[in-house]
């Protein structure tokens, strides 16, 4: 992506409506006209490498769409030889900012936890979900944490053991054999 070029672009009409978004520290801004063209969670290895998250959640805009309002200078680049991309990132606070395709040349890709506002697309796509980690949150029921005010949990999958017929008899005769101990009814 020609970011230097971005900065040196006239504003768009003033009729086209922007988001507003920044990197964690502040030292780079980022504007996109509204409404963002898609928006996807990522699964892929490389996209939870560098977000250190179970996914990442991009929004796709065309690259004449995306201006740097702010912090041209601070924007690092890593260029990935594997997945040919590339991702930009603060080179302050280490924010992903940009992820690029060699496919995509006229489509850049931005982390949507950057923008505070609505970016006109929900996230209803999945991209290498063939990659969804055991640990990724599903959307299991969740309940407060007794003592932990604002924490919630969720609660372990209920262990049922399979016992054997031959192991286990239940209360015949007065007692009860499991797993070769013998517990004793007491009957009154």
């Amino acid at each position: 992506m020609k970011l230097e070029k971005l900065s040196e672009r006239t504003p768009p009409k003033s009729s086209v409506r922007h988001v507003y978004g920044s990197c964690l520290c502040g030292a780079v801004e980022l504007e996109i006209d509204f409404p963002a063209f898609w928006a996807w969670h990522d699964h892929s290895a490389p996209s939870r490498r560098a977000h250190g998250a179970a996914y990442a959640t991009y929004i796709g805009c065309w690259r004449k769409h995306v201006r740097v309002v702010k912090g041209q200078k601070n924007i690092a680049r890593f260029d990935d030889a594997n997945t040919e991309s590339i991702r930009r990132f603060c080179s302050h606070c280490g924010a992903p900012l940009f992820y690029e395709r060699k496919c995509s040349p006229h489509m850049v890709n931005l982390p949507r936890a950057l923008f505070t506002g609505r970016t006109g697309r929900e996230p209803r796509y999945h991209v290498a979900i063939e990659e969804l980690q055991d640990w990724t949150y599903s959307g299991s029921r969740l309940i407060p944490l007794k003592g932990y005010p604002g924490i919630v949990w969720e609660r372990p999958k209920s262990r049922r053991h399979r016992r054997d017929v031959d192991e286990t008899r239940a209360f015949a005769g007065g007692s009860l054999r499991r797993g070769g101990g013998i517990f004793k009814r007491i009957e009154r």
